[in-house]
């Protein structure tokens, strides 16, 4: 993705989302996330053939999944049964207790 510079510079000016850019539509698909510690997020979809950013209005829709954990990037079954790898940034407890 040449346009990676871009949308850094788009990620420090909109400092109050943390854009994550998925190459598919798998979980793991990542292939920018800002460095932002932010509640607010901003999930696109890069189509590398016609260069052009979709936005996903819904993630688990797009990945087809029933959860996805934002914090950790991974998908489960039910997010009540999801363990979520790192500590919460709010919390800081592992699972969030927020």
């Amino acid at each position: 993705m040449a346009e990676g510079s871009e949308i850094q510079r788009f990620q420090d000016h909109f400092s109050e989302y943390k854009i994550v850019v998925y190459g598919g539509f798998n979980c793991e698909d990542i292939i920018f996330e800002g460095q932002v510690t932010s509640g607010n997020r901003i999930n696109l979809l890069y189509n590398d053939v016609e260069r052009h950013f979709h936005v996903i209005a819904y993630l688990t829709c797009a990945m087809t999944k029933r959860y996805v954990c934002e914090g950790c990037n991974t998908s489960s079954r039910s997010g009540a049964k999801h363990q979520f790898r790192e500590k919460c940034t709010d919390c800081m407890s592992i699972p969030c207790e927020a």
